[in-house]
């Protein structure tokens, strides 16, 4: 070790996530790894001599968070190119989209992102006729905050050949006026890709520029692992493998500055086919930067969008859809398993995008049926998001050998509005952290970013207390230990990218992700653990972030 630079971290809390030694005084670094925890003396001894002492300066250091489930880059995208829709009315959207007009993409589409009816003074959704008053030449089209609902102007559905006559797609909902035109408003992923797959893709240079973005972003909340599923989504569905090749052209040149597991949109299986290497938890770069991921498909909407699928109706009555209204599903259970039987036999993981307990219904039944047809041990299936499961579900997906992406964030943001949704009841057991950690069932947290904000912290802080901004408590009975949020954003979240090996805990032999707060979530009150401050951010011993 004499010839190699050796760190050695200390005074301070080092929270390792590691069962057999959960917290160390010391930790050593060398070549962007762990090499030795222990005591301060017993890590010295094992380094020898001319290590350098950096001071933890009475901070607590854990595992870098590792992101459950995002849309890595698109947030960069957002901010860059997009027009800002979170706005408190119908005028400061115009106004929003109309700056854009002039941007530096002359005569491209119009694009927003983040719109929030509930954030309006109006409280509704606008119509293709409000943004024509923004421009009937240009192309408008933006998404709700929950990515599930697309709102879009006359130009846009023009160029789309979106009519009075064009019926909805599967899973979808073409909104329409009192007289059945088109009202701009498209509900569902297959509603809004008709439009959608109009839009010009961004240039590599665009999204080059994004991902430095992003990653900075990350970075500063502490997240050393970030998750594109799909990267870019949706831009990387103009380009296909053209974005893994930049991902990986930016591992190399220093623009990613974080780690990145790419998931791979696999609505057929030609989408996969430039990916040989498809083993999860494969290292794609050669440095650690970028690790194969899973093949991800959608089987439902969003419960805030009013689109998530539930077996029983919607307690929120839109005239529009009927009293009987349950939500969007784009597959039958018998669709889903034909579509994604050959993914799974050809050795993929497959990762499922289902909210509401119909669509996870939908999802433990194909997963079952995968099993049962072609059975593979240690396959780790996800169910990304997962709001909604019943116990018996999760103990269904346990014994399938598949495993819950809890979106917990929603909770916190929204928690008062999915209650006049889809019923305080059913919002009692959102995300149910506390039964996935009865039945040992390991699970991950995220945000889903960009729609809402990167915050590894208040993942954490939500899953403990329950508790929305707003102060309204859900469902206490779900709470779980610091600790297991904690693993949930760590150890455990490793463990679903195949990558426990080499990160989630502050273990000799695994990089040397870190993340140092300036304070101790397991000894702040609660409620507090979502403010508290980030300090430096490590990528193989590599300073990414430093607060100062």
């Amino acid at each position: 070790m004499a010839n190699h630079k050796i760190t050695i971290y200390h005074d301070g809390t080092i929270l390792t996530m590691d069962a057999d030694f959960p917290q160390v005084e010391a930790l050593a670094v060398m070549d962007g790894r762990i090499v030795a925890t222990g005591s301060l003396k017993d890590v010295k001894q094992a380094v020898g001599d001319g290590a350098d002492l950096v001071s933890l300066e009475g901070g607590t250091l854990l595992p870098g968070f590792i992101d459950g489930h995002s849309h890595f880059c698109s947030g960069g995208m957002n901010r860059l190119y997009a027009a800002d829709c979170a706005v408190e009315n119908m005028e400061a959207l115009k106004e929003s989209l109309r700056r854009k007009l002039h941007d530096d993409r002359p005569s491209q589409w119009v694009v927003g992102h983040s719109f929030d009816e509930k954030g309006m003074e109006e409280q509704c959704y606008p119509t293709r006729e409000i943004l024509d008053e923004v421009s009937t030449d240009v192309p408008i089209f933006f998404r709700h905050v929950t990515g599930h609902t697309g709102i879009a102007n006359s130009k846009a559905l023009e160029i789309a050949g979106i009519t009075r006559d064009t019926p909805d797609p599967a899973g979808g909902i073409i909104g329409r006026d009192a007289q059945g035109e088109p009202n701009g408003i498209l509900e569902g992923i297959p509603a809004q890709t008709l439009v959608r797959k109009h839009i010009p893709g961004f240039t590599l240079d665009e999204m080059r520029a994004a991902l430095a973005d992003d990653s900075a972003r990350y970075a500063s909340c502490g997240i050393t692992t970030a998750q594109g599923g799909p990267a870019f989504s949706p831009m990387d569905a103009e380009l296909g493998h053209k974005v893994t090749e930049l991902v990986l052209d930016c591992a190399h040149d220093g623009t990613l500055t974080i780690r990145t597991v790419l998931f791979i949109r696999a609505n057929d299986m030609s989408r996969l086919a430039p990916y040989p290497n498809h083993v999860p938890g494969t290292d794609l770069s050669g440095n650690g930067r970028v690790t194969m991921g899973a093949a991800k498909l959608w089987a439902d909407g969003d419960p805030r969008g009013h689109t998530g699928y539930f077996l029983e109706p919607y307690p929120f009555v839109d005239p529009a859809k009927g009293a009987d209204y349950r939500g969007e599903f784009l597959y039958t259970v018998d669709e889903l398993v034909e579509k994604i039987l050959p993914i799974h036999k050809a050795g993929w993981q497959i990762a499922i995008h289902a909210n509401g307990d119909g669509g996870i219904e939908i999802v433990t039944q194909a997963y079952e049926r995968l099993q049962q047809l072609h059975p593979r041990p240690n396959a780790r299936h996800l169910v990304i998001h997962c709001q909604y499961p019943s116990y018996s579900q999760l103990q269904r997906l346990k014994a399938a050998g598949a495993y819950p992406c809890f979106f917990i964030s929603p909770l916190y943001h929204w928690g008062e509005i999915h209650a006049g949704y889809v019923g305080a009841d059913r919002v009692a057991r959102f995300c149910p952290c506390h039964d996935a950690d009865e039945l040992s069932l390991p699970y991950n947290l995220h945000t889903d970013a960009p729609i809402t904000p990167v915050d590894p912290l208040i993942q954490v802080c939500t899953a403990v207390t329950r508790t929305s901004r707003k102060g309204t408590v859900y469902g206490p009975d779900q709470a779980v230990t610091v600790m297991s949020a904690l693993k949930a954003v760590t150890i455990h979240a490793a463990f679903l990218n195949f990558e426990e090996h080499v990160k989630g805990s502050l273990t000799p032999g695994k990089y040397a992700d870190m993340v140092l707060l300036a304070e101790n979530p397991l000894t702040v009150a609660p409620e507090y653990i979502k403010d508290i401050a980030v300090l430096r951010t490590y990528v193989g011993g590599d300073v990414v972030y430093s607060r100062s």
